[in-house]
């Protein structure tokens, strides 16, 4: 496989403290937004559907179903959009809320 291109201009922090949980098994997050996520792990094919579980890595307990879509894959890295769910979109923006001190208020 080649190696993937970063194109963000930006660095995006808000993974810290996120887990991927994939049938039992846990995956550093490695960035993620509201649209979708990366993160190390490399057994799903681009174009596959991946059910996974978003959660704090303190507290496995506090987390949320998600689906995401491969949209590319490397050797250690599996990039995927998310299926729209409320919930998730919830506990993302929430999650990023607390990282920057900022107070969500598309949910109020």
């Amino acid at each position: 496989m080649s190696p993937m291109i970063e194109r963000r201009t930006d660095v995006r922090r808000y993974w810290k403290g996120l887990v991927v949980l994939i049938e039992d098994r846990v995956y550093p997050v490695i960035d993620i937004s509201v649209s979708g996520i990366s993160f190390q792990n490399s057994a799903h094919p681009v174009g596959s559907s991946v059910k996974l579980k978003l959660a704090q890595l303190n507290n496995l307990d506090d987390s949320v179903d998600g689906t995401i879509t491969v949209r590319a894959a490397s050797d250690t890295i599996t990039r995927g959009e998310f299926s729209a769910n409320m919930a998730l979109l919830r506990y993302i923006v929430t999650h990023i809320g607390k990282l920057t001190g900022a107070t969500p208020s598309f949910f109020k």
